[in-house]
């Protein structure tokens, strides 16, 4: 799961800056990220503003199955569908971030060697490890 951290922590700013309180289950997937980011925002919020849950797959299907005012998911299209299904059941508004096929759309107008720059820094950003790196490129 790629950027554990900006992914937790910019839904939050923007809810927190709306006057939102937040709940924030963190992925299985990043057992000490989560424990530092809870001990952390623990440290500043007290846990009616905001709330970190940590623990496995059953923890994440009972945390999706809460009536939210609005639930946002990043992960797999797999999961995404059971965390849907399961705000559904609430009328629970769902944003997900399923990650996917980025292209990369090089225009005519582009000098080859800059496109080719500009593309090779977006796939090689975080070691490739982003939902948004180039996947093709389609070229004229």
């Amino acid at each position: 799961w790629n950027y554990p951290l900006f992914l937790s922590i910019g839904p939050l700013t923007g809810a927190l800056a709306a006057g939102n309180r937040v709940m924030i289950k963190m992925s299985e997937s990043t057992p000490a990220t989560g424990r530092l980011l809870k001990d952390l925002l623990a440290r500043i919020f007290p846990e009616d503003q905001v709330a970190v849950v940590l623990g496995e797959v059953d923890v994440g299907v009972a945390f999706s199955k809460l009536p939210f005012d609005h639930l946002l998911f990043t992960g797999a299209t797999s999961v995404g569908k059971h965390v849907m299904r399961a705000a559904a059941e609430n009328l629970t508004p769902v944003t997900l971030e399923l990650g996917g096929k980025s292209p990369a759309i090089v225009s005519d107008s582009v000098p080859m060697k800059d496109a080719a720059e500009r593309i090779a820094f977006g796939k090689s950003l975080n070691a490739g490890q982003t939902c948004v790196a180039p996947d093709y490129v389609l070229v004229p």
